[in-house]
């Protein structure tokens, strides 16, 4: 019976779907430059293997033949590469978790080396648990997760708003087993989190349904990620019975915007910016002189990545003609003149100014809210008012447009009972519509 080849004997080793894709053949160095380039790699007579591989379930494995001067020197195993052809050129690419990235440069060179090198490097050091963590535990899975290439691919704002719920989840369940997580449990984190203390002692707690609710989405995405790294077979925390909010954040009344510009003339053109554009303030202060062109405002946001083209409103294309002459920095929005607006300093400033400005019940993210709800009042489909807020849904926006309709079919309805009302009381007083007498008449 024939020898079985290399890439029949790595076949049996791995059950059949993960078995690895055809042999590519490559033209590398010498093996020294791969034992250079891949520490945990030796070589014996021309051949080289790894030191202890791994062997799971999850791995997917290309058998890499290196050839040197035409005639092969060894057959290397190199864990999660798959190979594809485009235009007589082959790529190279780390699969892993469901996560795809492009191995560069040539395949065998040391460029090729060193880039599968430091992506393998990352996945395998998100998977080693730091010291003093229980294996198994909630502190395990978030320390893993935050190693992930999904972590690091997401925006920093992103990143940002995770770690509200991360943090507190690991300080207070990272002791618990993920294997021991159930749908009660679950129940119970939410509960966790559906109050905060009062604000003096004594004060009864404050709900906080939003920040529940966000907690147990994160926790989701936690188990989705358990699942695949195989610490659980089930995820407990999907679509669980969530806590019933409020309509979210208030709009601002036209009486609270000219209390404001009164007490806070400072803040005009933020606050004709955030009502022009409907943007968060996040966009708000990144937004750039280049991106006006004296008409529109181009916007890339930050959240979803999205480019809106807004036109200006008259009121707040003459501002910022003015502003234009005076400008400073690059950016539309300054802290002090030539130095731009740093995201928490924003935040931290218009709050304040809220306060002081003696408003209460209404945030800053409160005017994205005022500005759709102009533009439904005005008539605007939900399609038209996305096109302006960069909303990527439409249900972001139909409260909006439902609660315009509202008004309009009530204002209809009152109009209606009123010309009713007024017919009644004139035909008491013998008046008759002289239209109505002669179309009688007729």
């Amino acid at each position: 019976m024939p020898a079985a080849s290399a890439s029949q004997r790595c076949g049996e080793r791995w059950p059949k779907a993960m078995r690895p894709s055809p042999i590519i053949s490559l033209v590398a160095g010498s093996s020294g430059s791969l034992k250079n380039w891949m520490p945990g790699w030796t070589g014996s007579r021309g051949r080289l293997s790894q030191i202890s591989p791994k062997r799971s379930r999850q791995q997917i494995h290309g058998l890499l033949r290196l050839q040197r001067q035409g005639r092969p020197v060894a057959n290397v195993v190199l864990p999660y590469v798959n190979t594809y052809q485009a235009r007589r050129k082959k790529y190279a690419y780390y699969r892993r978790h469901g996560v795809r990235l492009r191995i560069a440069g040539e395949i065998g060179s040391p460029e090729f080396l060193k880039s599968y090198q430091e992506i393998h490097n990352r996945f395998e050091q998100s998977e080693r648990p730091r010291p003093g963590i229980i294996p198994g535990s909630l502190a395990e899975l978030i320390a893993r997760y935050r190693g992930t290439p999904e972590w690091t691919q997401l925006k920093p704002s992103t990143r940002k708003d995770y770690e509200k719920f991360l943090q507190p989840l690991e300080d207070d369940f990272g002791m618990a087993l993920v294997s021991e997580l159930d749908r009660a449990a679950v129940r119970l984190v939410r509960d966790r989190y559906a109050f905060r203390p009062g604000r003096k002692e004594g004060d009864d707690p404050i709900p906080s349904p939003r920040r529940a609710n966000k907690t147990v989405s994160m926790l989701s995405i936690l188990m989705s990620y358990a699942i695949e790294i195989g610490m659980r077979s089930d995820n407990p925390a999907l679509r669980p019975k969530r806590l019933k909010t409020g309509p979210g954040y208030r709009a601002w009344t036209r009486e609270e915007i000219q209390t404001f510009l009164r007490e806070k003339p400072q803040f005009r053109l933020p606050l004709l910016l955030a009502l022009g554009t409907g943007q968060r303030g996040i966009d708000q202060i990144a937004m750039t002189w280049s991106a006006f062109d004296g008409d529109v405002i181009e916007v890339v946001q930050e959240k979803t990545g999205a480019k809106v083209w807004i036109p200006c409103h008259p009121e707040l294309k003459i501002v910022l003609e003015r502003e234009l002459t005076l400008r400073t920095a690059d950016t539309i929005l300054t802290y002090i003149p030539g130095r731009p607006w740093e995201l928490g300093q924003f935040q931290s400033a218009v709050s304040k100014a809220i306060r002081s400005a003696g408003l209460k019940g209404i945030v800053w993210h409160g005017l994205r809210a005022t500005a759709a709800s102009w533009l439904a009042e005005m008539g605007c489909t939900e399609r038209e008012i996305m096109a302006i807020t960069g909303h990527t849904t439409a249900a972001s926006v139909s409260a909006y447009v439902r609660h315009a309709e509202q008004k309009t079919r009530a204002v209809n309805a009152i109009a209606k009972l009123s010309n009713r009302a007024l017919e009644q009381q004139q035909e008491k007083r013998g008046v008759t519509n002289i239209f109505k007498q002669g179309r009688k008449s007729d």
